[in-house]
């Protein structure tokens, strides 16, 4: 069940704020867990970009409530400050009209028992189907650790297989059992979750299509036809969507006025290991290029400008450099559908995209094979 929420809190760097309307309804949510004690703090997290946190102190009696309203049934985490400086898996429920009540243990949030309408009864069948692989796959994660330690190659790799294929059944699982419930909001909650970084139009279109017309029109089923509206703007062979952002000294630079050069625009932050490990390879092609009627357009992802500017000298990036500053929140990392980070787009001279994605030498012969 890890593996799914860490997903969950990634991914609600990509919302949106959602703003209250007239079809508000109240909700009341409270709750038991043994080990707390009066004046504990119970946080209940929204999954939607700069939600602010609701806390709850437990009485005297160890109970707690929140209460509030939503315009649709909100998918949040509920958990305790120190389960969360431990790495313990929170509580994923829905926040939806009526009352619902939660109880369980402060050590083991993530299996406390949660009762109180239909989205959260739903909900409960998606998770009965991830602890259930989860169990065989925790298993296979310890023993790879063991066998890596070990350098016992040839074992992680036979166990890596087992796990692999015990991911994709589970996410055929999900599949099936979203299809079956098309009307359900956490259907569309996991089909978001199961395609935000799936790069497979086909996939993506084909679980929004699977969704009930009013789950379409939900927070989560939106999301993932913006998935879907990305992935078609921003394929081979399509016109790359044009943007303009401020370079460090604060001037305006928008991809079109690059056009005429064959481009890189290269998603990535200093905050970002793999990105920097990346970079060498990234400066080798603009070296070897760069007279050839190539460049690079860098996207930061950052949000400290300072580490920024930093890591742009320290790693060498020679070309130019451009950011919002909004991290996560980027417009145009949402416009270009980057999930994860580094990732780059490679343009010919009309703008149009010829390849996504290229590393290490799969770079430099792209760019040996059009730029002859």
């Amino acid at each position: 069940m890890k593996q799914i929420f860490v997903a969950f809190l990634v991914a609600t760097i990509l919302f949106s704020c959602k703003q209250p309307n007239k079809t508000d309804v109240t909700y009341s949510i409270s709750g038991k867990l043994a080990g707390t004690k009066k004046g504990d703090a119970i946080v209940l997290q929204k999954l939607l970009m700069n939600a602010k946190a609701d806390t709850a102190l437990v009485d005297k009696d160890g109970n707690f409530t929140f209460k509030g309203e939503v315009s649709e049934p909100t998918a949040a985490a509920v958990f305790t400050q120190e389960a969360l400086q431990q790495d313990l898996v929170p509580l994923t429920l829905f926040i939806e009209k009526g009352n619902t009540t939660v109880s369980g243990d402060k050590s083991a949030m993530n299996l406390a028992q949660v009762i109180g309408g239909k989205s959260n009864e739903d909900l409960q069948k998606f998770q009965d189907v991830m602890q259930g692989y989860y169990k065989k796959m925790k298993p296979l994660g310890d023993s790879m650790r063991i066998l890596y330690d070990a350098k016992n190659t040839g074992a992680v790799q036979n166990l890596q297989r087992q796990y692999l294929q015990l991911q994709q059944q589970q996410k055929s699982d999900v599949i099936k059992l979203a299809k079956a419930y098309p009307k359900s909001y956490a259907s569309a909650f996991f089909m978001y979750q199961f395609n935000s970084y799936n790069a497979d139009l086909n996939a993506v279109e084909t679980a929004y299509n699977n969704l009930d017309g009013t789950m379409q029109q939900s927070f989560f089923g939106k999301k993932l036809k913006g998935i879907a509206d990305a992935l078609k703007a921003t394929g081979i062979g399509g016109q790359a969507p044009d943007f303009t952002l401020q370079t460090p000294d604060n001037k305006s630079v928008a991809l079109s006025s690059l056009k005429g050069k064959y481009v890189l625009v290269d998603f990535w932050a200093s905050w970002c290991g793999p990105c920097r490990q990346e970079n060498p390879n990234v400066v080798k092609a603009f070296n070897q290029f760069k007279d050839k009627n190539f460049t690079i357009l860098g996207v930061s992802l950052d949000e400290d400008k300072s580490a920024w500017q930093q890591a742009i000298i320290k790693d060498n990036l020679t070309w130019g450099h451009v950011s919002d500053l909004k991290g996560w929140g980027s417009k145009v990392a949402a416009q270009y559908s980057v999930q994860a980070i580094p990732a780059n787009f490679l343009l010919d001279a009309q703008g149009k995209i010829i390849a996504k994605d290229l590393r290490g030498e799969e770079l430099t012969n792209k760019l040996n094979e059009i730029l002859k």
